[in-house]
């Protein structure tokens, strides 16, 4: 993130980086058309199998040759395993500790026997993997920070850096566990934009304030990263920043007042928060000797353009581990 204001008197581009490296890479084999680009994969909890492994070992699940995540390289290597707690707002699926209010007497439900769930997110910890749970609802968050705690007080892990998908719709006191236990959560602003009037519709105006926080979880403590959940909605990251910054429905509507956050800090998410978020932030996240040289040139600074403008800004260039693609 850059830290120096640039001067705008002439029109001029600015750079927004994911990282920089003083060494320059050597071309590599792994393209998707023209771009290079690095991928860290997440593993469906679903394909975790028992393990041929030595019962002292107490391995319950795992994937063969002791695959887990951070295997890879720079280009492609293995994230978080993804395990599925609950549905969604929109479809009235996520698990809630109050009725949706439009409509009375359902809760949504967990996408499992609790017991079962909160057992897979403890074995996958167990097995050296970071956890990436999907939860929307405030039941379904109340599962996840209980099967995390579970999971360092069985196997303790220093910096195991586990994450919440979604962080839908959240309690203060949640928030609060979430940084004590360490747990970063993962909101997507975009969602606001592009189908925050029907999540209205489901919370009710009362609950909306609780619903894909910003401002509150760095008020707490926490590194907060940036994600759209493409292909759920558009992935772009300057689509992202701005919904960010501006937390205003299709219709206009603002979506929890007080959440949003300044320009500079969504880029600070879209960047070293994301990376941080990833146990990335060693690699890349921002310019320094070391890291990797991957960047873009905008034709505008998004910290200082209109909110409504930053979707909109040109990316000029882009340098993947330090070539021009």
């Amino acid at each position: 993130m850059p830290d120096d204001d640039l001067d705008r008197a002439e029109p001029q581009p600015v750079v927004a980086e994911s990282g920089a490296e003083a060494q320059v890479e050597p071309e590599r084999q792994v393209v998707v058309g023209v771009r290079g680009q690095r991928m860290q994969h997440m593993v469906a909890a679903d394909v975790l199998h028992p393990l041929a492994a030595h019962p002292d070992d107490d391995l319950p699940l795992g994937l063969d040759l002791g695959l887990r995540t951070g295997f890879g390289d720079d280009w492609l290597r293995l994230g978080p395993v993804k395990v599925f707690t609950d549905g969604s707002l929109i479809g009235h699926t996520a698990a809630m500790c109050h009725e949706y209010a439009d409509m009375p007497g359902e809760t949504g439900a967990l996408q499992g026997d609790p017991a079962a769930l909160t057992e897979t997110i403890i074995a996958a910890h167990r097995g050296g993997w970071r956890v990436a749970a999907h939860a929307i609802g405030d039941a379904a968050v109340d599962l996840t920070l209980d099967a995390y705690a579970e999971a360092q007080r069985r196997y303790p892990r220093p910096d195991a850096r586990h994450r919440i998908e979604h962080f839908g719709v959240t309690r203060p006191d949640q928030v609060k566990r979430a940084v004590e236990l360490g747990v970063i959560g993962v909101p997507q602003a975009r969602f606001v934009p592009e189908i925050g009037d029907g999540m209205r519709r489901a919370l009710g105006a009362d609950r909306v304030a609780g619903a894909y926080r910003l401002r509150s979880l760095l008020d707490a403590g926490m590194v907060l990263p940036g994600s759209s959940d493409r292909p759920v909605t558009e992935g772009a990251p300057l689509l992202g920043i701005q919904a960010m910054v501006t937390r205003t429905t299709a219709s206009g509507q603002p979506f929890g007042p007080g959440e949003e956050i300044t320009a500079r800090q969504a880029l600070h998410a879209y960047t070293l928060g994301s990376a941080y978020a990833s146990h990335q932030e060693n690699r890349t996240g921002s310019l320094a000797v070391g890291k990797l040289a991957d960047l873009v040139v905008l034709a505008d600074d998004p910290t200082k353009v209109a909110p409504d403008h930053i979707g909109k800004i040109e990316v000029l260039r882009t340098m993947i581990g330090g070539q021009w693609r």
